[in-house]
């Protein structure tokens, strides 16, 4: 797998975000990783809650929502991006399905620090119930 150069252009940025989302989606552990620095952290924004460390604490909150939902959808995006500091920001729709086939649909917006062409810090802003605990 290509990791992107430094610093990235609109076009790489949003590709790396959208790679991200399709290993989230399909449940890809490894090819998520992968896009992750060392020292990544998530930040559940509306729940106060950090996930800190890709192989530790941001590990562990994705094996958590693969284990718990038989089914994850991200889609309907929409992108901003600066240069400058390597920030991406999007608004996105969000359904999980739980194993009996209950839905949970959210409206969520994410803000995106990049480093080295990977992902350095996620801000998370979700409606609806926390499915990054």
């Amino acid at each position: 797998m290509t990791i992107f150069q430094t610093p990235l252009d609109r076009d790489a940025a949003v590709a790396l975000l959208e790679r991200y989302f399709r290993c989230v989606d399909g449940k890809d552990m490894d090819g998520l990783l992968a896009l992750l620095t060392e020292d990544c952290r998530f930040r559940i924004e509306t729940d106060e809650l950090d996930h800190i460390g890709r192989d530790t604490g941001v590990r562990g909150m994705f094996e958590r929502l693969f284990n718990r939902y038989a089914k994850i959808w991200h889609g309907n995006f929409s992108w901003v991006f600066d240069a400058e500091t390597q920030r991406i920001a999007c608004q996105l729709d969000v359904i999980n399905t739980e194993p009996d086939g209950r839905e949970h649909r959210k409206h969520n917006a994410s803000f995106y620090h990049l480093k080295d062409g990977r992902i350095a810090f996620a801000g998370i802003y979700m409606s609806g119930t926390n499915a990054l605990v």
